[in-house]
C-alpha cells in the first residue's frame, strides 16, 4: 500500500525502493514483485523491468497483465519479436480477447508471421466485430505489403459493422 500511494504521488524512485525492501524481506512475495516490474517500467528502466517480469510470469501461470507487460517490453525496447509472440500466445490462451488477439497480432507480424497475424486479426474481428483496432491494424498489415484492394474490403467491413477504424476517428 505504502509503494502504491508513492506511485499515486509520483514518486516511482520511492516506490522502487519500497518494493526492493519488501522483496530482501521475502523474495518471493510475488505481489512485490509485481508492483516493482510495474515501476520499473514506468521508469524505463526496460531491462530490469524485463527480468523481473519474465519472474513473475514464471511464478505466476495465470498472470495476464504482467504477460502483456512483458510481450511489449519484449516488441518495444529489447528488439524480440518472436518472444513477444510467445507472450502474447500465452496472455491469449488465458484471455483470448479481441484486444489480445491483436496485440499477438502486431508481434506476429514484427516476428514476419504475416499469414498468422492476418489470421489473428481476421479472429480477433470475428471474436468482436464493434471493436475497431484489429480493423486498423489488418488495414495496415495489408497496406505495408502491397494489398491494398484488400485493404479497402477490411474497411467497408468496419464500417458496415460499426466500427471507426484509427484514420476515421482522427479525421483522415
Amino acid at each position: 500500500a505504502e509503494a502504491e500511494g508513492a506511485l499515486r504521488q509520483g514518486d516511482p524512485a520511492r516506490a522502487e525502493a519500497i518494493y526492493r525492501q519488501m522483496l530482501s524481506d521475502n523474495e518471493a512475495d510475488l505481489e512485490a514483485l509485481k508492483g516493482l516490474a510495474v515501476t520499473l517500467f514506468l521508469q524505463q528502466k526496460y531491462g530490469e523491468a524485463l527480468a523481473v517480469q519474465e519472474q513473475v510470469v514464471a511464478a505466476d501461470a495465470l498472470d495476464v497483465q504482467t504477460r502483456l507487460e512483458l510481450g511489449f517490453n519484449y516488441l518495444n525496447h529489447q528488439d524480440r519479436a518472436e518472444d513477444a509472440v510467445t507472450v502474447f500466445e500465452e496472455a491469449a490462451a488465458l484471455d483470448g480477447s479481441s484486444k489480445i488477439l491483436t496485440f499477438l497480432a502486431q508481434a506476429q507480424e514484427a516476428a514476419g508471421h504475416i499469414a498468422d497475424a492476418e489470421a489473428t486479426l481476421r479472429m480477433a474481428i470475428d471474436i468482436d466485430a464493434a471493436y475497431a483496432y484489429p480493423y486498423s491494424v489488418l488495414i495496415g498489415l495489408f497496406e505495408r505489403n502491397g494489398r491494398d484492394a484488400e485493404a479497402e474490403e477490411v474497411r467497408r467491413a468496419a464500417e458496415k459493422n460499426k466500427a471507426a477504424t484509427a484514420t476515421e476517428m482522427c479525421g483522415i
